[in-house]
């Protein structure tokens, strides 16, 4: 009697099927892979928009509330002064204006910070200068693809007696 060789290993067909499953496996694996970096960079720009309007709105809100007057004010921005050696005297050095470009696409902060995210600014007061005490600020964001609007809303506590 012939003895008969049994071979082990895999039939072609077999090897396809593994081929398939692995095939379906890594391609699972790429998409999630993909999924997840993408939901981690939006979720880093999320918290850089935020951090960015948390940083304008506690600047502004500082900036006038820590002012002594309000020295110019009109509807592309207005001044500060901050009495800084408490001599009384209005100095250049001690001025600090709030105004936005020319298209009111820019909020400008003492002349050199910039902050090109804000868009649509305006500003309101409850007064002339130099009796204004209270000023809003308002101006959009965009997050995600969509655009917020915001306001700024700080009344000045170091005033002078004026």
């Amino acid at each position: 009697m012939k003895s008969v060789d049994k071979k082990t290993g895999f039939t072609l067909v077999e090897l396809m099927i593994a081929l398939l499953i692995a095939s379906i496996i890594f391609a699972a694996t790429a998409t999630l892979s993909h999924a997840t970096a993408c939901a981690d960079e939006t979720t880093d720009e999320m918290g850089r928009e935020q951090a960015r309007l948390r940083y304008v709105n506690i600047r502004l809100a500082d900036l006038i509330q820590r002012a002594n007057r309000v020295t110019a004010a009109s509807s592309t921005g207005f001044e500060l002064w901050h009495d800084k050696d408490a001599d009384g005297v209005v100095d250049a050095t001690e001025l600090t204006q709030v105004a936005h470009d020319t298209d009111g696409s820019t909020l400008i902060i003492g002349g050199s910070e910039e902050h090109i995210q804000c868009k649509n600014i305006s500003f309101g007061y409850d007064a002339a200068a130099p009796l204004t005490r209270f000023i809003a600020i308002g101006f959009d964001m965009t997050e995600n693809g969509v655009s917020q609007h915001y306001s700024v809303n700080a009344r000045l506590r170091v005033s002078d007696d004026y």
